[in-house]
């Protein structure tokens, strides 16, 4: 479960700090799909942030399964999300110069895996997201869906019990972006991931069990969840 108690962020721009998050409460229950939605600047994506352990609250705690991830040192923060978070950008970031294969099995360099056992790893998640005929191919080779799709293997690969996903179908058709979503579901239901996605979609939130909502500072909640 995360649990996020008090949680304060700002920035300070033009000389002056300016509040995004200012006491933010609420709980995502373990194998929950929540959708983060809210207009620009709403600190959706700066949420999703410190879930995911890139960045700190300026106060409160965050408590991942009784961590609580704000107190852990930059090595230490480091290892757990190598551990526990899986990423997902709306824009990809895969390296252009590798292989759909390199790309996904690059998160596993980071682990204590051999080199048989990362190709393996790898090869599985991709064949997660159904690209066994694009190994070798770079992500110049691949339409924006396929990348995508590389993109959620590598975010697979290691295994990690939270997947956070950064508006990952703003980048894509209809067509293209449904198959993300159902393959972020997919791993939800088969795999009792928790996913954390924020979109700015009405229906890509449909897809999710719970919707939390930023709007002038309020915090609206739908769906399953206890928050």
């Amino acid at each position: 479960m995360i649990d996020l108690k008090d949680i304060s962020k700002g920035y300070v721009r033009g000389g002056s700090k300016v509040s995004v998050l200012e006491k933010i409460t609420f709980q995502i229950q373990r194998g929950d799909f929540l959708a983060l939605m809210g207009p620009s600047g709403s600190g959706k994506s700066t949420l999703l942030n410190l879930i995911g352990g890139i960045d700190r609250p300026d106060e409160g705690s965050i408590l991942v399964n009784s961590i609580d991830i704000t107190k852990l040192s930059e090595s230490e923060l480091s290892k757990w999300r190598a551990d526990n978070i899986g990423f997902i950008f709306q824009f990809y970031n895969l390296i252009p110069v590798l292989t759909a294969l390199e790309n996904v099995e690059l998160p596993l360099q980071l682990t204590n895996l051999n080199g048989e056992e990362r190709r393996r790893q790898a090869l599985e998640a991709i064949s997660q997201v159904g690209l066994n005929d694009r190994l070798t191919h770079r992500p110049g080779e691949l339409s924006g869906g396929q990348q995508q799709r590389v993109a959620i293997a590598r975010a697979l690969v290691t295994k990690a019990p939270i997947i956070v996903a950064d508006e990952p179908t703003g980048d894509l058709d209809r067509d293209a972006g449904s198959e993300i979503l159902e393959l972020l579901a997919e791993t939800n239901r088969e795999f009792g991931r928790t996913v954390v996605m924020v979109t700015h979609d009405p229906k890509a939130a449909a897809r999710a069990k719970t919707v939390v909502h930023f709007e002038k500072g309020r915090l609206e909640v739908g769906g399953n969840s206890v928050i």
